[in-house]
């Protein structure tokens, strides 16, 4: 199984930091392989960049990867929910 490590060193093999909310660092856990293919897939413009993070009590939130830019030009990759209501249902199906 792969572990978020592998996903973090594919970033570091872009020089592109990684920025993402703990709450969705712990709710990708055994999910990471998946996570991982669609990251690759979108560094490589080979997708949207659209993830469907799956929650333990069922359904789904959809994140979103976007490559930025930060201000002193260090190349970042965000993972945000892609609505505003989907960082409280991740981490209200942490707990």
């Amino acid at each position: 199984m792969l572990s978020f490590e592998a996903v973090e060193e594919v970033c570091e093999s872009k020089q592109t930091t990684l920025v993402i909310h703990p709450a969705i660092r712990r709710a990708i856990k055994g999910y990471e392989e998946s996570f991982y293919v669609g990251l690759r897939c979108y560094l490589a413009g080979e997708s949207d960049g659209l993830y469907f993070l799956p929650l333990p009590g069922g359904g789904y939130v959809r994140l979103v990867f976007s490559k930025r830019v930060s201000s002193g030009g260090h190349k970042l990759l965000r993972i945000d929910p892609l609505t505003k209501q989907g960082l409280a249902r991740i981490k209200a199906s942490l707990y």
